[in-house]
């Protein structure tokens, strides 16, 4: 009986590690300049959007991007990404609204998603009104 039970309990951890194993967790991934610039040359499908206020987006931005700022990105992200395959990258001043946005995209089902971060990092070349 006890050889039983021992294989029993034996059989049903192997099971639950199967289990957990084909689970897919998906999260976002943090994404150098470097690496975005060339996601961005590369996949003429990737979207660059940036999570900052309309204010800021005028005053200086990543040439292509597209302006859903961070607290409205549930409800506009499916006009400008209606596929969830599709590469996202998004961006803000510093870092933490992209993060946060980051999260909520993957939440919401998106599967390529790439935290920029802050354009204070972004070394090439930007447009807006401070280039005037």
């Amino acid at each position: 009986m006890y050889k039983v039970r021992k294989l029993l309990l034996g059989l049903f951890g192997i099971s639950l590690l199967s289990f957990s194993a084909c689970g897919k967790t998906i999260s976002y991934t943090n994404i150098s300049p470097k690496d975005a610039l060339g996601v961005i040359k590369g996949d003429s499908k990737a979207v660059l959007v940036d999570v900052r206020t309309p204010e800021e987006f005028q005053v200086i931005r990543i040439p292509g991007s597209v302006l859903i700022p961070d607290y409205e990105i549930e409800e506009k992200i499916a006009d400008a990404v209606p596929d969830k395959d599709t590469t996202v990258i998004v961006y803000c001043r510093s870092g933490n609204r992209s993060r946060t946005a980051a999260k909520k995209l993957i939440d919401m089902g998106y599967t390529r998603v790439f935290d920029l971060g802050g354009i204070i990092d972004w070394p090439y070349d930007t447009e807006g009104d401070d280039e005037l």
